[in-house]
């Protein structure tokens, strides 16, 4: 289990903190975290606390992982690695996939079908200023990799139970996509924007198959709540976290950062 600690969310722990009206010595003192490491956690010098320190934080503060949204922000996600095993439901591949009506936006993912809402204006706008600053990295580096928007089909686990439409992809490899249809395998790299209206299906489930398929590494971009999580699988699997006023890097395309402050500029922000 990994757990995360959001820092752009650090305000609302803090108004918990005010709510009681507490010191870092008092909650030191009731969590029996030295004040030292709360100094450093509630300045953000500590992004991403042990797992033994946050169960300590959240007991003593009243609150619990499942309903930490209340104050705004998650504290942890949390997901388990080595647990995931997919029950590939047999009723649902490629040719259910395939036989769906036309125009239909769906993704089959181990033999279930997931129906996607049509994306909102903000979505299309991130996706269309990433994709162009990929393209211009690729270009300037004449790097070989491509990127791919969606809709575009990735059978992720070249199997018949799954196929993915990535909001963007890049792929390194010629071969994956040489048939002119799909991507076949893993991409190199993937990013999805989140929607509103599911957005565990990005942060929990593909998270899960992108890792287990090979993807070296996966961009979360949440235009609602004005973050980007990155997890290079090559390096680590704490991811980092940004706001939508940093620059992020891209780990596996060296010299490559995007300027979220620029792209936030060009969004609607409805």
């Amino acid at each position: 289990m990994i757990i995360i600690f959001v820092q752009s969310n650090l305000e609302k722990l803090k108004e918990r903190k005010k709510e009681l009206g507490w010191t870092n010595q008092k909650l030191a003192e009731v969590s029996g975290i030295p004040v030292g490491t709360l100094n450093k956690i509630f300045s953000g010098a500590t992004r991403y606390p042990r797992q033994e320190t946050l169960d300590a934080l959240v007991k003593a503060l009243g609150l619990d992982y499942y309903n930490v949204e209340d104050y705004g922000a998650v504290i942890s996600i949390v997901r388990e690695t080595s647990a995931y095993t997919a029950a590939k439901d047999e009723g649902a591949t490629l040719s259910t996939y395939y036989g769906l009506p036309q125009d239909t936006r769906a993704e089959l993912i181990d033999g279930k079908i997931y129906y996607m809402s049509a994306p909102s204006a903000d979505h299309q706008i991130v996706l269309g200023e990433l994709s162009a600053l990929f393209r211009e990295y690729f270009i300037r580096t004449k790097s070989k990799c491509r990127g791919f928007m969606a809709p575009y089909d990735v059978q992720l686990d070249a199997d018949d139970y799954t196929m993915i439409q990535p909001d963007y992809a890049a792929i390194c490899n010629e071969k994956k996509y040489q048939n002119g249809i799909r991507c076949q395998g893993a991409p190199d790299f993937v990013v999805e924007i989140v929607s509103p209206s599911n957005p565990s299906h990005d942060y929990i489930l593909k998270l899960n198959k992108y890792q287990n398929a090979g993807v070296r590494e996966y961009w979360i971009v949440d235009p609602i709540n004005l973050r980007v999580i990155v997890y290079a699988f090559d390096v680590d699997l704490i991811p980092a976290v940004y706001s939508f006023q940093d620059g992020v890097k891209a780990s596996i395309f060296p010299g490559l950062q995007i300027d979220f402050a620029e792209i936030y500029k060009c969004m609607l922000k409805q």
